[in-house]
């Protein structure tokens, strides 16, 4: 686990904004894991293990906070199917192309379909009090914490690859 940390906070130190061109695709064949799929197994891993692979999901949620951004397979992330990706907010600025903020997160990802290679781990949210403290209530969710922006690819749907996605309609 501590390797694992230390791998997220030393992977891409000198983030670019600028996405490296041609990015190859991570293709997903049947022996994806699904959202279900991951939630269950690092239920039944944790909390010594996670499940490496490679998943796939639709992002029926975005949201931020303290300068991490997550994509959630669930409309509440507090649904117990929840699958989550959580990233930095480094990472996130290359994979909206340099793009700030939460609705520029919400363009480029809600409703459509990612494939993401990681590890599913559990993890323990807790609950704080209005001044910071921290109570005894929390909840478990489970997340694909990534580090570098080729971990994660949105599908297409026929474009050649997801730059074209960005790039204003020809007059």
């Amino acid at each position: 686990m501590l390797l694992a940390a230390l791998l997220l906070v030393a992977a891409d130190p000198a983030v670019s904004t600028v996405p490296n061109f041609p990015r190859r695709p991570i293709v997903c064949t049947e022996e994806c894991i699904s959202p279900i799929e991951a939630v269950t197994y690092a239920s039944y891993l944790a909390p010594k293990a996670g499940i490496a692979g490679t998943f796939k999901m639709e992002v029926k949620a975005v949201d931020e906070q303290n300068g991490f951004y997550y994509l959630n397979s669930e409309a509440d992330y507090r649904d117990r199917n929840c699958l989550t990706i959580a990233m930095p907010a480094t990472v996130m600025k290359r994979l909206t192309y340099g793009e700030e903020g939460l609705a520029a997160v919400e363009k480029r990802f809600k409703g459509r379909t990612i494939t993401v290679r990681g590890v599913a781990e559990r993890v323990k949210i807790g609950f704080f009090e209005a001044g910071g403290k921290p109570t005894d209530k929390y909840y478990y969710q489970v997340q694909i914490r990534i580090g570098q922006a080729s971990q994660l690819w949105v599908q297409g749907d026929g474009y050649v690859n997801d730059a074209e996605l960005v790039r204003p309609p020809a007059d």
